[in-house]
């Protein structure tokens, strides 16, 4: 606590100078005459609300501003002149594409989609995609071996779909797509939509689509560098730190845009058991390059290239219970390179042709110190490809008709498979109708839409979804969807065969799984009773029959044995509320609710590592004189985990396992991970008319974990400089 104190105080001797900032940047001036300001009222405009057009169609609700000389210096903005200093951070006005698979503004679509945008991601200081989506109401980021995984409406990362600018991508380490190794400095904004999307994505996209949306230029020239050094306790860190070093940069003319950025990125392990030679979080190096170009001669032909590689080597050590010490490494390789081809004509009509190549290499090695009777080393290379030729044609004012047809293959080279090698495809057409059926007094939007998919492992799969949104007024939407979706089992579930004899198990694969299946059914609704304040509510319920969880089967004199299993049937199901609030023109307040229920209906009990309860509060202060500040939080309470029942497929450290596989068939008690708060605090000082910044930072500032349930990283501190020419 002492410690806590002695760095806390110079960060609150910080806050209070930047809130004296704000309040001498915001009082008039007393110029000797009555001056009318506006900083009194919350959000005032100079231009009429969007609802108070001609156009009966109420499509847009967001705040238009009137232009603004403030730059992030502390010049004062003219008195009839209004800065919406959140655009940027709420992207309210802004366009999406992974709800429709295609290019739509936010407030048309159908499907609820949640905005992370820029502005955002830099102000929270994120270094990766983890950290970006920590505390996003109903996302639980959790730690595991390989980095960190989402869960997501009760769902684990196996259930939820990453793209890249819409396109699949290769690399799943146990079955979950480690978000560490998605870096922010090439990330323009990421969409989120919840709940199955089978009917246009088809395979894994059970709870939900995760789509990262790369950077691209937008100005004739763009230049952005920055460093960031971070550490905390010795205890926890040693003495060596973390470095990290991003630069990008992009052009752009009448015909030509182009982006391209590298990063450089280092840190020690962490330790949150110094009395053991064993570490938690691994140490890392690692380096990334990549770029995107587009080529648009004539302002309908747009021809896309991009790609992204990112070299990483992670080191870890690790103890057994009878004084075997490791030493771990993983050293991978990421490949993917994106193309596109596309043409559109009329309004809002485009044919599109797309394609990519992911490859993820890892190698493997554990080397047990003084002895080689249980090193392993394994080499893992996953491929896939993807083409997708797709049309979106706009019947009349009142159909929009998303068409196409897309193949797909994957291949995993493993030591781990009992077969050393495993191909398929998948070919699939999808159709859906954007249908506006009703524009008197409200808009009445139904969009149904079906896709068919055939796997050249598990036949033919036919996945339906229709989702109704309603403009009831400018202020108040409500939106509901029902659909089907499934998952085949990964070729890790069919074909895996793990050892792990230092311990004493093994885990088997099942070659005669089936697809898992679901049943999805959303529905929201949000309110905007002002201009400044946002409430939103929604519930949603997944049924998955077939599901696939590893459980205890046999044990022999020497091992005990795993394998997966289809489960009869299990759901999960809750609710989510939320307030998006701005206050005195300067300050953002965002909290939410979500309470999500578990039970796997087999053994009915809750399924493990669920909390039925997190709240999450995101706080932002845009003040004159180019003064940021972020404060975010997440509540988590308690978990269930099972000894019998721990899921490797997800991705879940076996540690848990590792302490109890003596008693694993006796022992089959609910333990509870502790409830926690995780709380990171930002602030930004910037320069030069915001072309330059310096900024510091506290992560996990209560310092909250839990070494076997919750190994997040001990509380950490960082600073560092941005520079934007």
């Amino acid at each position: 606590m002492h410690s806590f104190i002695q760095f806390l105080f110079p960060i609150l001797c910080l806050f209070v100078l930047f809130i004296g900032e704000v309040h001498s940047q915001t009082r008039p001036k007393d110029t000797g005459k009555n001056t009318k300001t506006t900083d009194q009222i919350p959000n005032t405009q100079t231009t009429p609300k969007d609802s108070e057009t001609k156009d009966s169609n109420p499509q847009t609700t967001g705040t238009t501003t009137a232009p603004t000389s403030e730059t992030g210096s502390g010049e004062p903005t003219p008195p009839n002149e209004e800065v919406d200093r959140f655009k940027d951070l709420d992207n309210k006005n802004g366009i999406v594409v992974t709800g429709s698979r295609g290019e739509r503004r936010l407030k048309d679509s159908a499907v609820a989609t949640e905005v992370i945008s820029r502005k955002r991601i830099e102000q929270t200081g994120a270094r990766n995609l983890g950290e970006v989506l920590e505390t996003q109401t109903g996302i639980n980021v959790t730690p595991f071996f390989g980095g960190s995984q989402v869960q997501m409406l009760g769902l684990d990362s196996k259930y939820v779909l990453f793209l890249v600018d819409g396109q699949r991508i290769a690399g799943r380490l146990n079955n979950t797509i480690d978000l560490t190794r998605f870096k922010v400095q090439n990330i323009e904004r990421v969409e989120i939509v919840k709940g199955s999307s089978s009917s246009l994505y088809g395979a894994d996209a059970i709870g939900g689509v995760i789509n990262i949306i790369t950077k691209q230029a937008e100005k004739p020239e763009h230049y952005q560098f920055r460093t960031t050094y971070g550490n905390g306790r010795q205890t926890h860190f040693g003495s060596q730190g973390e470095k990290n070093m991003i630069a990008d940069v992009g052009f752009k003319n009448e015909y030509v845009a182009s982006n391209f950025f590298g990063g450089f990125n280092q840190s020690a392990a962490f330790d949150l058991d110094p009395k053991t030679p064993a570490t938690t979080g691994n140490a890392f190096q690692d380096a990334n390059v990549g770029g995107n170009m587009i080529f648009n001669p004539d302002g309908q032909l747009k021809v896309k290239t991009g790609i992204n590689y990112l070299n990483r080597n992670q080191a870890g050590i690790d103890s057994r219970a009878n004084g075997g010490v490791f030493d771990r490494t993983n050293l991978t390789n990421d490949f993917l390179g994106l193309g596109a081809l596309e043409y559109t004509y009329g309004k809002k009509n485009m044919v599109s042709f797309r394609g990519n190549f992911s490859r993820w290499e890892n190698h493997y090695k554990l080397d047990q110190r003084n002895s080689n009777e249980l090193d392993v080393k394994e080499i893992t290379n996953e491929f896939s490809s993807q083409g997708v030729a797709q049309i979106d044609h706009e019947i009349n004012n009142d159909h929009m008709i998303t068409a196409g047809v897309e193949s797909y293959s994957e291949e995993l080279q493993s030591d781990r498979l009992q077969r050393r090698n495993a191909y398929r495809t998948r070919r699939a057409a999808f159709i859906q109708d954007e249908w506006v059926i009703w524009r008197q007094g409200f808009v009445w939007r139904l969009v149904p839409g079906v896709r068919h998919d055939v796997d050249s492992q598990f036949g033919g799969q036919t996945t339906p979804k229709i989702a109704t949104k309603v403009d009831i007024t400018s202020d108040l939407v409500f939106r509901a969807s029902y659909g089907k979706g499934f998952r085949p089992p990964s070729f890790r579930e069919l074909y895996l065969r793990f050892e792990n004899p230092g311990v004493g198990y093994v885990v088997d694969g099942n070659d005669k799984l089936r697809p898992e299946k679901s049943t999805t059914v959303n529905a929201d609704i949000e309110y905007t009773p002002f201009k400044f304040w946002t409430l939103s509510l929604s519930v949603f319920r997944n049924d998955i029959t077939d599901l696939i969880q590893y459980s205890f089967g046999t044990r022999t004199s020497e091992f005990a044995n795993f394998q997966l299993k289809n489960i009869q049937r299990a759901y999960t199901r809750g609710v989510e509320a939320g307030s998006r609030v701005r206050f005195l023109k300067y300050f953002a307040l965002e909290l939410g609710y979500n309470q999500t229920d578990t039970r796997d209906l087999t053994t009915d009990r809750p399924l493990e590592g669920r909390a039925l309860h997190q709240e999450t509060m995101n706080f932002f202060v845009n003040a004159p004189g180019g003064w940021e500040f972020a404060l975010r939080a997440k509540r988590l309470d308690k978990r269930p985990f099972y000894s019998t029942t721990n899921e490797f497929t997800a991705g879940s450290s076996t540690a848990l396992i590792d302490q109890q596989i003596k008693s694993v068939e006796e022992n089959n008690k609910v333990v509870y991970g502790k409830p926690f708060t995780l709380l990171n605090v930002r602030m930004e000082k910037k320069f030069f008319d915001g072309r330059m910044s310096l900024f510091l930072g506290v992560d996990n500032v209560l310092d909250q974990y839990e070494l076997t349930y919750n190994p997040i990283r001990p509380r950490f501190y960082y600073g560092g400089l941005q520079a934007t020419f």
